[in-house]
């Protein structure tokens, strides 16, 4: 008996072990699903925050760290108002309410980064909303992101075409145009009766007049999702007659709307609002691509798989989209230094901050463009060290470079409307600002310029219209409210220092708009360095640096006397010097320099430039690597720009 309840309690014992050894099995087991699904959860989580974290940094960076300036240069070369007349020239062509959206927003853009966030924050509001228009798993959630990467490649890589831009309100337009894309697909998948999707079909093709090619964009991605949602037991209209619908409508609604636009040929109503990127010369297709890529990524959102992945494969899928977005982020944007220069010095030569014109010359890494050079020597006019620094800043002059683009610009559509403001020529001023108005359409750089154009000319109606147009933008209200007593009042223009400069040349030069033919540049170099006035100390060193620029001896000379006797008292300039001893070296016959109290630097680093010149020439080597082995020890002195400077490229 006690060997036999020995032998029942070692069977008790060997069950409860068994039983306890199960538990535990299934409770690690029962652990490490509840952990598998705890990561399951999260894993949508990380993706959705680490996607849109990843997109926002990226534009942000692109945008407001690198692009500030182009930013502010867009805004200055768009336009709104909220004139009536101005909605009405919005609504000529199909898209038109966005058109009046966009070029409302893109005004913030004065503060770059107030219109980035607001451009980046409904980027991020149409991510979201596009996961669910489009019932995407969060798996995918990466993809999403690449209509909005397209987004903002396109507002990075335009380069020169910022300038020859012809679709109004460019920056936004995209932006607000997917918003409302995926705004209205997810209105369309929330229906489920067959006939509210039918009724919502017509009505999208109905915006198109609103909406443009948006309109058409939506019909398709709506069918895209319809057949998505393909099932053999549906019937045939259930499956093909809204897509057939939305195909159809896409092809016959906008001919026939278009009948009804006068601004628009039949054969472009099914893109109206693409932005082509056309001149007279060149049809660029790069910066298309990111407009084609946008709207036929979306059309596969519906096909995505329904299923969740494993985990590995939605963080592959998410860290590739980033990589990829990064990538093609850093080779579209477009960092030319002079072109980023030339933006930055513009808008301080506009707001009259000389010494900020003059930083941006410091230290560029090539040649600088003949624009820059001109800026730079208006910043040294008004600041009156032209004669003591002009040969210390880089004075070849290339021509702009577009990347990888064919496009060709001219100083007339960049910046000859300022350039010749400040020159006092300020009827070419409003010439061009007028022609390029016509040719890309009205902004608000070209009517600021046409205002003061118009205050100094004593054009008081013309000034007061501008003044007025002005007004009712957001930005530059103040600055026309400042001005606008003087149309009231003329004489108060003395009161308002800006003007001096400009006043004073055109005063002594008169107003006679004759032609430059296109050229900048050489219209002024030919005009001043061929004028002779004795009124205006400013206009007459303005002859005088023309006539240097020009290396003409025979022009030099009379306007270097005569610098020498309105300035008499005063310490002659070094290049002045410079420029008078190099040419009495060259022609001693012409002019005899041998009396002129040349200060001993002058004479010292001429000499010291013959002995190096001379020495490298023996050595064999070409004017050009001379030229190139001299510029750190004689770049800064009218020597050598004389002998060095050679194929000006002015444009």
């Amino acid at each position: 008996m006690a060997k036999k309840h020995k032998e029942k309690k070692v069977a008790a014992v060997n069950k409860s072990q068994s039983i306890d050894k199960t538990t535990v099995s299934s409770s690690i087991s029962q652990g490490l699903a509840d952990e598998e699904k705890k990561q399951g959860k999260s894993t949508p989580i990380i993706i959705s925050v680490a996607v849109t974290l990843a997109m926002a940094a990226l534009s942000a960076f692109h945008l407001i760290v690198r692009n500030s300036d182009v930013l502010f240069m867009a805004q200055s070369k768009s336009f709104f108002t909220t004139n009536e007349q101005f909605l009405r020239e919005c609504m000529e062509l199909p898209g038109g309410m966005i058109t009046y959206i966009a070029a409302f927003l893109t005004q913030f853009f004065y503060h770059p980064w107030l219109g980035a966030s607001i451009m980046i924050g409904i980027w991020v509001a149409s991510l979201w909303i596009s996961k669910f228009a489009f019932r995407v798993k969060t798996t995918w959630f990466a993809v999403l992101a690449i209509p909005v990467i397209c987004l903002l490649v396109s507002m990075i890589d335009t380069g020169y075409w910022i300038y020859l831009m012809k679709q109004e309100a460019y920056w936004f337009y995209g932006t607000i145009g997917y918003f409302i894309v995926v705004v209205l697909v997810l209105i369309y998948s929330r229906f489920r009766k067959f006939t509210d999707k039918l009724m919502m079909t017509v009505l999208i093709a109905m915006s198109y007049p609103s909406l443009g090619w948006y309109s058409l964009l939506a019909m398709l991605y709506t069918a895209s999702i319809t057949l998505s949602e393909y099932k053999k037991e549906k019937k045939f209209k259930e499956k093909f007659v809204q897509p057939i619908l939305a195909v159809v409508l896409a092809v016959v609604v906008p001919p026939l709307v278009c009948q009804f636009y006068s601004a628009i040929r039949i054969e472009e109503c099914w893109t109206a609002g693409f932005p082509y990127f056309v001149n007279d010369t060149v049809h660029s297709i790069t910066p298309e691509i990111p407009f084609i890529i946008f709207a036929i990524v979306p059309l596969i959102f519906p096909f995505l798989p329904q299923k969740e992945c494993k985990t590995w494969v939605a963080y592959v899928v998410t860290i590739a989209v980033i990589i990829f977005s990064c990538i093609w982020t850093e080779k579209s944007d477009f960092q030319n230094y002079n072109y980023h220069a030339e933006i930055k010095m513009y808008r301080a030569a506009e707001e009259q901050d000389w010494n900020k014109v003059l930083d941006e010359m410091t230290g560029i890494p090539g040649d600088a463009s003949r624009q820059m050079v001109l800026l730079k020597n208006i910043a040294l006019f008004n600041d009156g060290g032209v004669g003591n620094k002009m040969f210390r800043y880089n004075n070849m002059g290339a021509t702009p470079d577009n990347g990888f683009d064919t496009l060709h610009i001219h100083m007339v559509q960049t910046a000859a409307p300022l350039i010749y403001y400040y020159h006092g020529k300020t009827n070419f001023a409003s010439r061009w600002c007028i022609e390029n108005n016509v040719e890309f359409g009205c902004d608000f750089d070209n009517l600021k310029m046409l205002a003061r154009c118009a205050l100094v000319g004593g054009e008081m109606d013309a000034a007061r219209k501008y003044l007025d147009i002005l007004k009712t933008s957001i930005y530059y209200k103040d600055w026309a409210e400042r001005l606008m007593p003087i149309t009231k009042n003329p004489k108060l223009i003395t009161k308002y220092h800006e003007f001096d400069s400009v006043r004073e040349m055109r005063d002594h030069m008169g107003s006679v708009l004759d032609g430059d033919n296109g050229l900048v540049e050489m219209y002024l170099l030919n005009y001043f360095s061929n004028t002779m006035n004795k009124d205006s100390k400013l206009l007459q060193e303005v002859t005088l640096i023309y006539a240097m620029v020009q290396k003409d001896i025979n022009l030099f000379w009379p306007r270097f006397f005569l610098y020498a006797s309105l300035h008499s008292g005063e310490d002659m300039p070094i290049h002045y010097q410079e420029a008078a001893y190099l040419y009495g070296q060259l022609e001693p016959n012409n002019v005899s320099t041998k009396g002129m109290p040349f200060d001993q630097q002058v004479i010292d680093r001429y000499n010291s430039f013959q002995q190096v010149s001379q020495s490298l020439l023996k050595q064999g080597m070409d004017t050009a690597a001379v030229g190139e082995a001299m510029k750190g020890a004689f770049g800064d002195t009218f020597y050598w720009f004389y002998f060095f400077c050679r194929d000006i490229h002015s444009y």
